[in-house]
């Protein structure tokens, strides 16, 4: 008898990152990759196991190795990291939070995260515009605001209108998540 142990945990460790991940670096095309890899690797991992060679074994450890290794790669790119945007630090975005929104007509997800330390408050944002299927990332930059002393009571989407886009006047936020820290996904 078999045991599936290991593929109930790929299983189920495969879920609930996807259950945590941001909906929008779902969406992305590095995110698809890992994803697509995670799963042909599963698929050859549960080929290799139906055959008992003493050769098939060491090569199906290894393939665990390969497949955990692809499950990290699917977190790494279904969460906003350096690796995934090649600009914010890990601790920065891991955890974001995606709002919708418009500027000048145009539909846009804003991505936020804030950390607070102290006396001060440091804001990221990074700005997605979706082309054809995937979102793509449409700041070079991560978009950085840095308070000190001052806990504004505004909602994210209020400090990145009057910091980030001063100029823009035609900014409309969904009106659930205008004033909140309530996500649109």
């Amino acid at each position: 008898m078999r045991s599936y142990g290991k593929y109930l945990f790929f299983l189920l460790a495969f879920i609930v990152t996807l259950f945590f991940s941001n909906k929008v670096m779902l969406q992305t095309p590095a995110a698809w990759i890992a994803i697509v890899i995670f799963a042909i690797l599963v698929i050859l991992l549960v080929y290799l196991d139906n055959y008992s060679s003493k050769r098939l074994k060491i090569v199906s450890k290894l393939m665990c190795l390969m497949v955990f290794l692809s499950l990290c790669t699917v977190i790494i790119y279904t969460h906003e990291n350096r690796y995934s945007t090649n600009e914010a630090y890990a601790i920065q975005m891991f955890n974001s939070k995606s709002f919708k929104i418009k500027i000048h007509g145009r539909d846009y997800v804003l991505t936020t995260q804030n950390n607070s330390f102290g006396f001060s408050r440091t804001y990221f944002f990074n700005l997605y515009r979706r082309r054809g299927i995937f979102y793509e990332r449409v700041n070079k930059r991560v978009y950085f605001i840095y308070t000190r002393n001052m806990h504004p009571g505004k909602s994210s989407i209020w400090i990145f209108k009057n910091t980030v886009l001063k100029e823009v006047h035609f900014l409309q936020a969904d009106p659930k998540t205008a004033f909140y820290y309530q996500t649109v996904n």
